[in-house]
C-alpha cells in the first residue's frame, strides 16, 4: 500500500513538472508559430484536395465509360513492350568486370593490365587414369607421358595440327596474334613449357644468325626459308621430354600435381589468358533469341567445348590413342582430388573440364536465369493461393494478378528494349515486384469495397427511414456505375493517397541503390534500377486497372468480420501498452545495434552455398584451388620505359631490371604464405640451350645462367672452359646475348610476360603473375597487405607508380587481379550496404516530411521501419546467414517494402484522427489489409525457397521474416509511438491521462468510415 502511494506520488510529481513546461516562453512561441503554419497549410490543403478530387473524378469517369476496352488497350500496349520480356536472359552479364568496384585501385590496375595483356582466365582441368582413387582401377598415365602431352598439345594447338580443320587446329592456333584471331593471348601449361623447351634451340639458332654471331650450332636457320616454330611440338622421344621436364624444375609446380601421393603426376591444368573483347576473332559466335550473332566470352567458352567435342571424333586422335582424354569421363568414379565428403554430389567429371573464374561466372548466371524462369510462375501461383485463402473469391486473382503480370512484362521487356545490363542479382527483383504489386492492388480494392459497402449501408438506412415515414426512396443498385465511381474516387482520395505516397517513397528508397556515387557495385545498381522501373509500372497499372477490373468482374469481398474483431484487439495493444511496446522494441533494437557491425562486417562469402549445385565448372575450380593451392591469378606491372633503350637493348630487357625482378620474386613474393609467382626470370631459368655432337651433350645451360655467367667479366676462369660459356662470352657482348636470349622465347611467352614492342624502344613493361588459392578473405586480406607492403617499399606516387625495385627509371604497380579485386568487392559491398541504408533513411525521412507535411510523423514512420533493420543482425546471427551480394541489399529492400506498410497505417491515422479510438480504428482497418499484403508478399517470396541455392534460400527466408516484422512494427510500434507522444504532450499540458481508452467510442460502436476532407 505504501509502495503504491509512493509510486502514485512519484507519477504526480513527474506530471506536475511536465505540466509546468507548458508556460515556458520557448514552448509557447513554438505552439503559436505551429498553429499559424497549420492554419495556412490547411487553407492550401483544402484547395489542393478540392482540385485533385475533381481531376480524379473526371479521370475515373472516363475509365468507367468503357472499362473493357481500356483493359484491352492496356494489355495490347503491354504486349508491344513486353513481347521481348522472355529474352531478358540475354541482358544478364556474367563477366567479372561488372562486379569491380568503381574507383578502386585494383580496378584501375586491372584495366591498365588489360591494355596489354589478359585479365580473363579460362582453365582446362585435366585428369589421367592415375588420378582414380581406387587403386584396383587406377592406371599408370603420367601427365608428362608423351601420349598424354601430345593430346593436351592437340587441344592447345601446335605445329603438328595448325593446318588442320577449324576445330582440329586447336584452341590457340595462332601463337603470334596476341588473341586477335583465336581469342587466346597466351597459354601456360606443362605441355606448353615442354614445347617451349623443345623449340628453344631452333629459335636460339635463328637469334644467333639474326645478330650475326660466328657460333656453330647443331642446326642452321636460314631466316628466309625456315619457320623456327616448326619445332613447337611435343617430341616423340620420352627421354627428351624427361630431360626438358628436369630442366623446367620448379616452373612446373603450379601446372601439374600428384593428387594421391604415388609419385605420378596425374592432374594438370592448362591456363589460358583470353581477350576481353572477342569481336573480330575467329571463334564460333553464339546466337541470341533474335538470331543475332554475338562474340563474347560465353561464345569463346562454347567454342572451346566444340574443340574438345570435335577431338572425340577426330581420326588423328582415336586412331592414335585407345582412350583419348577428350572423349573420356569418370562417371561414378571417385578421383583422388575430389572432396571426400561430397564426391557423390559432384557432377560427372570429364578427363578434360573447362573451368576458371570466367566460365564459372557465366555458368552461375545461366543457372540463376533458369532458376528465375522457374521461380516466377511458382511465385505467381503462391500469391494466387494466398489471395484465394484470404479473400475466398477467385476474382481477386484477376484484379490483383493482371497489374502484376503486365508490370513484370513491361519491366523486363524494357530492359531488353533499352539494352539495360542485368546481373544474376536480378533474381531478387521478380518476387519483390510481385509482392508490391499485390500490395497496391489489395489496398485499393479493399478500400473500394469498404467504401461501396458503406454507401450501400447508408442508402439502406435511408430507405428504411423513408419507408417508416411513408415516403418513397430509391434503393441503390449494388453495381450502379455512379455508386462505384463514388467509391473509387473516395478510395483514391484516401487509400490511393497512401498508395501514391508509398510508391513515391518506395521508388525513392530503391533509387538509392542506383546512385553510382554511393553504390560502387554495378550489380547492386542494376537491381535498384529494375526495382524503380518495376514499381513505377506496378503503380501505374494498379491505379488504372484495379477499379476497372473490380467493376468488370463484379468483385465482392466476403468474410473478414472475425478478422476485424481480431485486429480491433490488436489495435488496442499500442493504445493500452504504448510504453511497454516501445521499451520492448527498443531493447531488442539495442541488442541488434550492438552486434550490427559484427554481422554486417563479415567477409562476403563465395562458398558452394552461394552457387547453384551441379555446376561442373565450379566444382572443378574449387577442387583445382584446393589441390594446386592456386586459382586466383594476381599480377603486378613493372614499367621500365623511363630507362630508354641502352646499347640496343629494350628497357625491360636490361639485366639490372631482371635482377631486381628476381630479388623481389625470390626473396619477398615467394616467401608470402600460399603464394607463388611466375615472371620473365622464371622462364629464362626454365629454358635451356643444349648442344649435342654425335649424341654427346656438349653444352646445357639455361638462358638465365648464360646471361649471369661470370665469364662475361673474367673469361680466363677454368669454369668458363668446363661449362663452355667461353664460346659465347668471347664471341659477343652480354647486351647482344640478352637480345638473343629474349628472342629465344616464343612469341606466346613474350605476349604473356611483356607488352608489345614500342617503336624505337622495344618492350617497356613486364607482368609478374602471383598465384594464390581461393581462401577466406580475412586471411587473404593479410596476404594482400603483405604483398603490397613489399611492392610499396620506396614509396608510391600512386597505385601504378611505386619504387620497390630500387632501380632508376623503373616503376612497379601494386597488386591487382583475383585477390585484390575480391577484397575490393568485399569492401565495396560492405560500404554500399552501410551507405545505402543510411542514405535510404535520410532520403525517406526528407521525402515523408514533405509528403506528410510533418517531421514528427515522418520520424515516427521511419523509426518503425528502422528498428526492423536493427533486428536483421539478430536473425542473421541466429540463422547462420552469411553476408553476400544478396543479403547486402536486404536493408534497403526492407526499407522500401516496410515503409509501404507504415505509410498506410500513418495515413489512415491522419484520416481517422490522433485519438485513442481513431488509432484503434486505423489499425483495425488498415492492419487487416497490410496483413493480407504481407501474407501475399511473403507467399511470393516463398517461391525462393524452392531454389537449390542455399545462399539464396537464406536471402528469401530473411526477407520474409523481416517483412513480417515490418508488419508488426507498422501496426503496433508506430501507433504506440504516437500514443506515447500524445500522452507526454497531455502531461505537459496538464490534461491528465490521454490513454483513457475505456472512455472512448470503440470501433464496433462507431460508424464505418469518414472521408478525409483536408
Amino acid at each position: 500500500m505504501v509502495e503504491d502511494e509512493a509510486s502514485s506520488k512519484g507519477n504526480f510529481d513527474l506530471r506536475r513538472r511536465l505540466s509546468s513546461l507548458k508556460q515556458h516562453p520557448v514552448l509557447v512561441t513554438y505552439v503559436n508559430i505551429s498553429d499559424k503554419f497549420r492554419d495556412r497549410a490547411a487553407v492550401v490543403g483544402d484547395w489542393t484536395h478540392s482540385f485533385i478530387d475533381g481531376q480524379t473524378r473526371r479521370f475515373y469517369r472516363t475509365i468507367f465509360r468503357s472499362p473493357g476496352p481500356i483493359v484491352i488497350v492496356m494489355i495490347l500496349l503491354t504486349l508491344l513492350v513486353g513481347k521481348d520480356a522472355m529474352d531478358f536472359g540475354q541482358q544478364i552479364n556474367g563477366d567479372l568486370e561488372i562486379y569491380l568496384p568503381d574507383g578502386a585501385d585494383s580496378t584501375e590496375l586491372l584495366l591498365d593490365v588489360r591494355e596489354q595483356w589478359s585479365t580473363d582466365i579460362v582453365l582446362l582441368y585435366i585428369h589421367t587414369d592415375n588420378a582414380i582413387d581406387d587403386e584396383s582401377r587406377r592406371g599408370s598415365e603420367n601427365i608428362t607421358d608423351v601420349a598424354i602431352l601430345q593430346q593436351i598439345s592437340f587441344l592447345e594447338g601446335d605445329d603438328d595440327n595448325k593446318e588442320m580443320g577449324r576445330y582440329a587446329r586447336g584452341i590457340d592456333w595462332n601463337k603470334d596474334d596476341r588473341g586477335t584471331e583465336d581469342g587466346v593471348v597466351w597459354i601456360l601449361s606443362a605441355s606448353q613449357l615442354i614445347k617451349e623447351g623443345n623449340s628453344a634451340p631452333s629459335r636460339f639458332t635463328c637469334a644467333v644468325e639474326k645478330y650475326g654471331l660466328p657460333i656453330l650450332t647443331s642446326s642452321e636457320c636460314q631466316i628466309t626459308s625456315q619457320d623456327p616454330r616448326d619445332t613447337y611440338v611435343i617430341p616423340n622421344n620420352q627421354d627428351q621430354v624427361n630431360n626438358t621436364v628436369e630442366n623446367l624444375g620448379a616452373a612446373l609446380n603450379n601446372l601439374v600435381v600428384d593428387s594421391n601421393g604415388d609419385g605420378v603426376w596425374d592432374t594438370a591444368v592448362v591456363i589460358m589468358g583470353i581477350r576481353f573483347e572477342m569481336d573480330g576473332t575467329d571463334v564460333d559466335p553464339r546466337t541470341d533469341p533474335d538470331g543475332n550473332e554475338i562474340l563474347d566470352h560465353k561464345a569463346f567458352i562454347q567454342h572451346v567445348k566444340s574443340v574438345i567435342t570435335d577431338c572425340k571424333s577426330n581420326p588423328d586422335i582415336y586412331n592414335q590413342f585407345d582412350d583419348p582424354l577428350c572423349a573420356r569421363d569418370y562417371g561414378g568414379v571417385k578421383l583422388s582430388s575430389m572432396n571426400e565428403e561430397r564426391w557423390e554430389e559432384i557432377p560427372t567429371r570429364h578427363a578434360v573440364t573447362v573451368t576458371g573464374l570466367t566460365p564459372v561466372l557465366h555458368d552461375v548466371s545461366d543457372a540463376i536465369y533458369l532458376a528465375l524462369e522457374d521461380m516466377l510462375p511458382i511465385s505467381l501461383a503462391l500469391v494466387c493461393l494466398a489471395m484465394i485463402a484470404l479473400h475466398r473469391n477467385p476474382k481477386v486473382i484477376i484484379i490483383c494478378g493482371t497489374p502484376i503480370i503486365l508490370s513484370l512484362a513491361v519491366t523486363f521487356g524494357t530492359t531488353v528494349i533499352l539494352d539495360i545490363m542485368l546481373t544474376p542479382m536480378i533474381i531478387a527483383a521478380g518476387p519483390i515486384l510481385i509482392g508490391l504489386g499485390v500490395d497496391y492492388a489489395l489496398h485499393l480494392i479493399n478500400r473500394i469495397e469498404e467504401t461501396r459497402n458503406k454507401l450501400l449501408e447508408e442508402n439502406a438506412e435511408a430507405v428504411a427511414l423513408a419507408k417508416r415515414d411513408g415516403e418513397i426512396a430509391e434503393e441503390l443498385d449494388p453495381w450502379d456505375k455512379k455508386l462505384y465511381l463514388d467509391a473509387t474516387v473516395h478510395s483514391m482520395m484516401t487509400t490511393g493517397h497512401a498508395v501514391l505516397l508509398s510508391a513515391i517513397t518506395t521508388i525513392i528508397g530503391f533509387s538509392v541503390l542506383a546512385w553510382e556515387w554511393l553504390v560502387p557495385i554495378q550489380p547492386m545498381r542494376t537491381v535498384g534500377i529494375t526495382l524503380v522501373l518495376g514499381i513505377s509500372c506496378t503503380f501505374f497499372f494498379s491505379i488504372i486497372l484495379v477499379p476497372a477490373l473490380g467493376w468488370l468482374v463484379r468483385y465482392r469481398k466476403t468474410g473478414g468480420k472475425k478478422a476485424e474483431k481480431v485486429w480491433e484487439k490488436i489495435g488496442e495493444v499500442p493504445v493500452r501498452g504504448a510504453f511497454f511496446v516501445i521499451i520492448i522494441a527498443f531493447a531488442i533494437s539495442g541488442v541488434g545495434a550492438f552486434i550490427l557491425q559484427d554481422e554486417f562486417g563479415q567477409d562476403i562469402t563465395g562458398s558452394s552455398d552461394e552457387v547453384p549445385p551441379g555446376l561442373e565448372s565450379y566444382e572443378a575450380l574449387a577442387e583445382y584451388s584446393r589441390v594446386f593451392e592456386g586459382g586466383q591469378t594476381n599480377m603486378f606491372i613493372i614499367d621500365a620505359k623511363d630507362r630508354g633503350r641502352v646499347d640496343n637493348v629494350a628497357p625491360i630487357r636490361h639485366l639490372e631490371v631482371l635482377d631486381a625482378i628476381e630479388y623481389m620474386q625470390e626473396e619477398k613474393i615467394n616467401h608470402v604464405e600460399n603464394t607463388t609467382s611466375i615472371s620473365l626470370v622464371t622462364i629464362l631459368k626454365a629454358v635451356h640451350i643444349n648442344v649435342n655432337l654425335s649424341g654427346q651433350q656438349m653444352y646445357d645451360r639455361s638462358l638465365w645462367e648464360i646471361l649471369h655467367s661470370p665469364c662475361w667479366d673474367d673469361p680466363a676462369q677454368l669454369e668458363c672452359i668446363i661449362t663452355g660459356d667461353i664460346v659465347i662470352t668471347s664471341a659477343t657482348s652480354r647486351e647482344t646475348m640478352i637480345n638473343i636470349a629474349f628472342d629465344t622465347l616464343s612469341y606466346e611467352i613474350r605476349s604473356m610476360l611483356m607488352n608489345e614492342p614500342l617503336a624505337n624502344l622495344g618492350e617497356t613493361k613486364s607482368l609478374v603473375y602471383v598465384n594464390q588459392p581461393y581462401i577466406s578473405l580475412g586471411i587473404a586480406g593479410e596476404l594482400r597487405d603483405q604483398l603490397d607492403t613489399y611492392l610499396s617499399e620506396g614509396g608510391c606516387d600512386d597505385a601504378l607508380s611505386c619504387n620497390a625495385l630500387g632501380v632508376e627509371g623503373v616503376k612497379n604497380s601494386l597488386l591487382t587481379g583475383g585477390l585484390p579485386v575480391s577484397l575490393d568487392i568485399n569492401k565495396g559491398i560492405h560500404k554500399a550496404q552501410m551507405d545505402a541504408t543510411i542514405a535510404t533513411m535520410i532520403v525517406l525521412l526528407i521525402t515523408m516530411t514533405i509528403l506528410f507535411r510533418s517531421p514528427r510523423l515522418a520520424f515516427f514512420t521511419m523509426v518503425a521501419v528502422g528498428v526492423v533493420v536493427l533486428w536483421q543482425p539478430l536473425l542473421m546471427n541466429r540463422g547462420d546467414v552469411n553476408v553476400n551480394v544478396f543479403t547486402a541489399m536486404i536493408s534497403t529492400i526492407v526499407f522500401g517494402i516496410g515503409v509501404d506498410d507504415s505509410i498506410h497505417v500513418m495515413d489512415r491515422i491522419r484520416e481517422e484522427g490522433e485519438t485513442p479510438g481513431g488509432i484503434v480504428k486505423a489499425v483495425a482497418r488498415t492492419g487487416q489489409t497490410i496483413f493480407e499484403t504481407t501474407v501475399t508478399t511473403t507467399a511470393g517470396l516463398a517461391a525462393g525457397l524452392t531454389l537449390a541455392i542455399p545462399g539464396l534460400r537464406n536471402f528469401f527466408t530473411l526477407m520474409m521474416i523481416l517483412i513480417f516484422l515490418a508488419l508488426l512494427t507498422s501496426a503496433i510500434l508506430l501507433p504506440a509511438m504516437i500514443v506515447a507522444y500524445r500522452q507526454i504532450i497531455a502531461w505537459v499540458k496538464g490534461e491528465g491521462n490521454w490513454q483513457d481508452y475505456d472512455n472512448v467510442v470503440t470501433l464496433s460502436e462507431s460508424t464505418i468510415d469518414a472521408e478525409l476532407t483536408g
